[in-house]
C-alpha cells in the first residue's frame, strides 16, 4: 500500500497555530484552487487521519460526506460514541498493524491527512512513501509543529515543485 501524507504547513513548520487555530490556512481555500486534492482523493482507496484532525473537520463541517472510507487513529475510540460513523472507523494500536488492516480492506493508495503525532509515528516506523506539502507564506511562531524527532534522520527526495498564484508552494517528496 502506497501511503501519501498531504498537508498545508506554515513557512516555519507549523500545521496549526496556537490552540489548534487553522484560520491562517483556510484563507487559501477561498482562492477556488483545490491544490490537487480532488485528483489525490480519486487515486486513493482510503484515508487515515489523527483524532485531532478528525475533531477539527467534524467541528468545521459536521455534515461533511466522506468520499473515502476514513480511519481515525485514536487511543480514545469511546470518545466518539454517538458520532455518525458512516464511512468512518476508529482504530488504534501499533501503526504497522493499522496500516496492514487498512491495506487488506482497501488495497491501493492511502491518503494520510494528519496530524503531527500520526505523521511522526508513521515516519518513525518507516510507513510513509510520499509527502506532499503546501508551504504557505505565513510565519506563525507557535502552534503544532509538523516535525518531531522522527523526521530528523529521514532522507526525503524532492520529486517536484509547483508555485500557485495564492503564494503557496507545493513540494512533493519521496520518503527514503
Amino acid at each position: 500500500m502506497h501511503k501519501v501524507f498531504y498537508a498545508a504547513v506554515s513557512l516555519d513548520g507549523f500545521i496549526a497555530g496556537p490552540n489548534g487555530d487553522m484560520t491562517w490556512a483556510e484563507k487559501y481555500l477561498a482562492s477556488g484552487e483545490d491544490y490537487g486534492y480532488v485528483q489525490l482523493v480519486r487515486e486513493c482507496s482510503a484515508m487515515l487521519m489523527g483524532r485531532k484532525t478528525f475533531e477539527f473537520e467534524a467541528d468545521a463541517a459536521p455534515d461533511m460526506e466522506r468520499v473515502l472510507p476514513t480511519y481515525v487513529y485514536t487511543s480514545q475510540p469511546m470518545r466518539f460514541d454517538g458520532v455518525n460513523t458512516r464511512q468512518v472507523a476508529f482504530v488504534g494500536g501499533p501503526l504497522r498493524s493499522v496500516i496492514e488492516t487498512i491495506g487488506a480492506s482497501h488495497p491501493g493508495k492511502l491518503f494520510v491527512s494528519g496530524g503531527a503525532q500520526l505523521v511522526e509515528g508513521l515516519l518513525a516506523e518507516n510507513l510513509l512513501d510520499e509527502i506532499i506539502l503546501f508551504v504557505c507564506p505565513e510565519i506563525l511562531g507557535a502552534g503544532t509543529s509538523l516535525w518531531g524527532t522522527a523526521g530528523s534522520d529521514r532522507e526525503l527526495d524532492l520529486v517536484s515543485t509547483k508555485a500557485y498564484e495564492s503564494g503557496l508552494v507545493e513540494l512533493r517528496y519521496r520518503v527514503g
